[in-house]
């Protein structure tokens, strides 16, 4: 059995990609915060023996995996996903060699370019589950008002971030 501070570094070094992974598949942030747990623990159990990084990447994304369609099963609930060499092409295309530190940059400017009362309600919204009714009355708007001013937050996000990543051929 590995010491404490394998185990710790193993968690500080992969945590926030196999969170971004769960929230990929389409977990919520607290299914993901389980599901990360889950994963973590089964790895510990399993006395996984750490390699490189990305073969430990693998791993964690195939553990975790697991346990996502184990709980989906268990809940009986029907969730379509592409076919695991497509989810994980699509997931490597989105990582990219930086672990996603490209589309977190860009995200960084982007968010930066929002009104400050688009970013408020984002803030809420996204960091603080906040209802509309609360973003509205932050941001002294009536709900629909606050729903419309996040839709187009976020379509405005989307289109700078493709744009910053080079996803967008016009860009």
């Amino acid at each position: 059995m590995r010491g404490a501070v394998d185990i710790e570094g193993l968690v500080k070094e992969h945590q926030s990609a196999l969170l971004r992974y769960l929230r990929f598949l389409g977990c919520d942030d607290e299914l993901a915060q389980d599901m990360a747990q889950d994963t973590f623990v089964a790895t510990i159990d399993a006395d996984f023996e750490i390699r490189d990084r990305k073969a430990t990447s693998a791993y964690l994304r195939t553990t975790a995996r697991n346990f996502y369609f184990m709980w989906l099963r268990k809940t009986r609930r029907e969730v379509r996903l592409p076919e695991e060499d497509v989810l994980e092409a699509a997931w490597h295309e989105e990582e990219r060699d930086d672990d996603g530190e490209t589309y977190r940059r860009a995200l960084r400017n982007c968010l930066a370019k929002l009104s400050d009362r688009a970013r408020l309600a984002l803030k809420l919204r996204y960091g603080e589950n906040a209802s509309r009714e609360e973003i509205g009355f932050a941001t002294g708007m009536e709900p629909e008002g606050a729903k419309t001013l996040m839709r187009r937050a976020k379509d405005k996000l989307r289109e700078c971030i493709r744009k910053q990543v080079g996803e967008d051929p016009q860009a």
